[in-house]
Protein backbone atom coordinates (compact mmCIF):
# COMPACT_ATOMS: atom_id res chain seq x y z
CA UNK A 1 0.00 0.00 0.00
CA UNK A 2 1.35 3.61 -0.76
CA UNK A 3 -0.10 6.90 0.38
CA UNK A 4 1.45 10.12 -1.25
CA UNK A 5 0.46 13.23 -2.35
CA UNK A 6 -0.20 13.86 -6.02
CA UNK A 7 2.92 15.97 -6.79
CA UNK A 8 4.95 13.11 -6.10
CA UNK A 9 3.28 10.60 -8.47
CA UNK A 10 6.28 11.04 -11.14
CA UNK A 11 8.61 8.75 -8.14
CA UNK A 12 6.14 5.49 -8.69
CA UNK A 13 6.24 5.17 -12.47
CA UNK A 14 8.60 2.50 -12.25
CA UNK A 15 6.31 0.15 -10.15
CA UNK A 16 4.18 -0.55 -13.18
CA UNK A 17 4.08 -0.45 -16.49
CA UNK A 18 0.64 0.96 -16.76
CA UNK A 19 1.05 3.20 -13.93
CA UNK A 20 2.65 6.15 -16.56
CA UNK A 21 -0.55 5.54 -18.18
CA UNK A 22 -2.60 6.62 -15.22
CA UNK A 23 -0.73 9.17 -14.20
CA UNK A 24 -0.13 10.73 -17.70
CA UNK A 25 -4.05 10.84 -17.52
CA UNK A 26 -4.63 12.46 -14.33
CA UNK A 27 -2.21 15.50 -15.46
CA UNK A 28 -3.98 15.91 -18.49
CA UNK A 29 -7.49 15.68 -17.59
CA UNK A 30 -9.55 17.20 -15.08
CA UNK A 31 -12.06 14.43 -13.38
CA UNK A 32 -14.01 17.23 -11.59
CA UNK A 33 -15.67 18.01 -15.25
CA UNK A 34 -16.26 14.59 -15.99
CA UNK A 35 -19.32 11.92 -15.43
CA UNK A 36 -19.06 8.87 -13.31
CA UNK A 37 -18.89 5.83 -14.35
CA UNK A 38 -16.35 3.38 -16.06
CA UNK A 39 -13.63 5.35 -18.70
CA UNK A 40 -11.61 3.08 -20.46
CA UNK A 41 -7.76 3.91 -20.75
CA UNK A 42 -6.57 0.84 -22.01
CA UNK A 43 -9.84 -1.85 -22.67
CA UNK A 44 -10.09 -4.21 -19.63
CA UNK A 45 -6.08 -3.59 -18.69
CA UNK A 46 -6.17 -0.18 -17.57
CA UNK A 47 -9.81 1.81 -16.52
CA UNK A 48 -11.12 3.88 -14.11
CA UNK A 49 -14.55 4.47 -12.28
CA UNK A 50 -15.36 7.93 -11.30
CA UNK A 51 -18.07 7.56 -8.75
CA UNK A 52 -19.85 9.99 -5.98
CA UNK A 53 -21.40 9.15 -2.90
CA UNK A 54 -21.73 10.08 0.57
CA UNK A 55 -19.10 8.43 3.09
CA UNK A 56 -20.15 6.50 5.73
CA UNK A 57 -18.87 5.43 9.37
CA UNK A 58 -18.79 1.97 8.32
CA UNK A 59 -18.40 0.27 4.94
CA UNK A 60 -16.82 -3.53 4.04
CA UNK A 61 -13.12 -4.44 4.21
CA UNK A 62 -12.67 -5.81 0.89
CA UNK A 63 -9.65 -6.92 -1.00
CA UNK A 64 -8.75 -7.93 -4.73
CA UNK A 65 -6.90 -10.61 -6.97
CA UNK A 66 -7.00 -9.32 -10.60
CA UNK A 67 -6.22 -5.64 -10.45
CA UNK A 68 -4.16 -3.13 -8.63
CA UNK A 69 -6.36 0.18 -7.35
CA UNK A 70 -5.39 3.83 -7.73
CA UNK A 71 -7.61 5.89 -6.02
CA UNK A 72 -7.59 9.40 -6.11
CA UNK A 73 -9.68 11.69 -4.13
CA UNK A 74 -11.38 14.57 -6.34
CA UNK A 75 -13.73 16.44 -4.35
CA UNK A 76 -14.22 16.06 -0.37
CA UNK A 77 -12.38 13.85 1.71
CA UNK A 78 -12.84 10.38 3.33
CA UNK A 79 -10.95 7.63 5.72
CA UNK A 80 -9.78 4.59 4.06
CA UNK A 81 -9.12 1.64 6.28
CA UNK A 82 -6.41 -0.50 5.70
CA UNK A 83 -4.88 -3.98 6.84
CA UNK A 84 -2.40 -6.60 4.92
CA UNK A 85 -5.07 -9.56 3.59
CA UNK A 86 -3.00 -11.54 6.23
CA UNK A 87 -4.98 -9.84 9.30
CA UNK A 88 -8.03 -10.77 7.58
CA UNK A 89 -10.13 -13.67 7.76
CA UNK A 90 -13.04 -14.05 4.79
CA UNK A 91 -16.52 -13.29 5.20
CA UNK A 92 -17.74 -13.10 1.50
CA UNK A 93 -15.76 -15.61 -0.92
CA UNK A 94 -13.92 -13.94 -3.97
CA UNK A 95 -15.99 -12.86 -6.98
CA UNK A 96 -13.80 -13.40 -9.82
CA UNK A 97 -16.23 -11.80 -12.27
CA UNK A 98 -16.25 -8.39 -9.57
CA UNK A 99 -12.71 -9.06 -8.81
CA UNK A 100 -13.70 -8.94 -4.90
CA UNK A 101 -13.69 -10.43 -2.00
CA UNK A 102 -15.12 -9.52 1.44
CA UNK A 103 -13.24 -9.65 4.69
CA UNK A 104 -13.28 -8.97 8.29
CA UNK A 105 -10.30 -7.43 10.31
CA UNK A 106 -9.57 -4.55 12.01
CA UNK A 107 -7.74 -1.23 10.03
CA UNK A 108 -5.86 1.58 10.36
CA UNK A 109 -7.47 4.50 8.92
CA UNK A 110 -5.59 6.71 6.25
CA UNK A 111 -7.14 10.01 5.24
CA UNK A 112 -7.56 10.88 2.02
CA UNK A 113 -8.23 14.19 0.21
CA UNK A 114 -7.74 16.15 -2.66
CA UNK A 115 -4.19 16.29 -3.04
CA UNK A 116 -3.85 12.68 -2.13
CA UNK A 117 -3.80 9.08 -3.62
CA UNK A 118 -3.72 5.78 -2.45
CA UNK A 119 -1.99 2.20 -4.22
CA UNK A 120 -3.92 -0.86 -3.21
CA UNK A 121 -2.16 -4.06 -4.30
CA UNK A 122 -3.61 -7.11 -4.06
CA UNK A 123 -2.28 -8.27 -0.66
CA UNK A 124 -4.04 -4.57 0.70
CA UNK A 125 -7.16 -5.36 2.11
CA UNK A 126 -8.92 -1.69 1.96
CA UNK A 127 -12.26 -0.15 3.64
CA UNK A 128 -13.01 2.73 1.07
CA UNK A 129 -15.75 5.81 2.13
CA UNK A 130 -15.18 5.84 5.34
CA UNK A 131 -16.54 9.60 6.70
CA UNK A 132 -13.95 11.74 8.67
CA UNK A 133 -15.80 14.25 11.10
CA UNK A 134 -19.49 13.52 9.66
CA UNK A 135 -21.19 11.70 6.58
CA UNK A 136 -20.44 14.14 3.18
CA UNK A 137 -20.28 13.89 -0.50
CA UNK A 138 -17.09 12.93 -2.63
CA UNK A 139 -16.06 12.62 -5.72
CA UNK A 140 -13.23 9.86 -6.07
CA UNK A 141 -11.51 7.84 -9.22
CA UNK A 142 -10.98 4.26 -8.77
CA UNK A 143 -8.24 3.37 -11.33
CA UNK A 144 -7.73 -0.62 -12.32
CA UNK A 145 -4.54 -1.81 -13.68
CA UNK A 146 -4.50 -5.41 -14.52
CA UNK A 147 -1.60 -7.42 -13.05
Amino acid sequence: MIIDTLDNLEKYIKLHPDFKTVFDYLKLHNLNNMECGRHELKGNEVFFNLQEYETKPVQKLEAHKKYIDIQVMINGEEYMGYTNIENTKVIEEYNEEKDVMFLNGNVDKLRADNKTFLIFYPEDAHMPALCTDKPQKVKKAIFKILI
